[in-house]
């Protein structure tokens, strides 16, 4: 398991580097599409060279435990987003996002404010999925806080 900084600016700062700094591309182990164009095709993302192997690695295992039918019918292959240099929204402190150490999937069927009862991500279909971000010590704040069942990041709580 891989030993992420605590979310917070210091500890992300002083591991990852200054927000928007230090990234890479990494090429994706299957063809994704932007969630809100779903003809724009995403074959590579930028993500913190930090955490840059073990995203591919998540995306790696994910099509090998899946295969691409089911990667494209649970929608593991929407794509929201990696690196967004911004704040966290409603708040003052920079998001995850913004050191490129955190991913979105599948927004719109995961919505920010969407609990367990609501999120796609929450379903049982999707534990294989959770146990493979899990195993890279990413944490998914659906499962952690039943919120942004969207989102996985490279942080700890």
């Amino acid at each position: 398991m891989n030993k992420w900084p605590k979310q917070n600016f210091t500890a992300m700062t002083e591991f990852y580097g200054s927000v928007g700094e230090n990234q890479t591309r990494i090429e994706l182990p299957y063809e994704m599409y932007l969630a809100w164009d779903i003809n724009s095709k995403v074959k590579r993302m930028t993500c913190n060279e930090k955490c840059a192997e073990s995203l591919y690695s998540i995306f790696e295992q994910t099509l090998k435990t899946y295969g691409l039918k089911d990667v494209q019918k649970l929608k593991l292959n929407s794509f929201g987003g990696c690196l967004n240099v911004r704040k966290m929204r409603g708040g003052s402190s920079w998001s995850i996002h913004s050191w490129g150490a955190a991913v979105d999937l599948d927004p719109d069927r995961n919505l920010l404010r969407w609990g367990k009862d609501k999120a796609a991500f929450a379903k049982r279909e999707y534990n294989n999925f959770w146990k493979i971000v899990e195993k890279e010590g990413w944490v998914s704040l659906g499962r952690s806080k039943n919120y942004d069942w969207m989102h996985f990041q490279a942080a700890n709580l």
